[in-house]
């Protein structure tokens, strides 16, 4: 398998990862919103938020420390 190929499939798990975090916040997004304004925060189940939360700084970072990774190469002229 060539370094690009390998390029490749980690872009495209690490933006699949990227997209299935969101999702995981998106999904998650009604139950935050419907919270009542006075709804007391030492019952909610933050454990839930914390973890769909962090998994998405993650992979948004993993994502943009790959692509950070690559412009180099995109600026650099081909080698023969």
């Amino acid at each position: 398998m060539s370094n690009e190929t390998n390029a490749m499939l980690a872009l495209k798990n690490a933006w699949t990862g990227a997209i299935a975090a969101s999702d995981r916040l998106r999904e998650l997004g009604p139950s935050v919103q419907s919270l009542p304004e006075d709804a007391d925060v030492t019952q909610l189940d933050l454990d839930t938020y914390l973890d769909a939360a962090l998994a998405q700084s993650i992979a948004a970072l993993a994502l943009r420390g790959l692509i950070e990774e690559f412009q180099p190469k995109v600026a650099a002229p081909p080698q023969e």
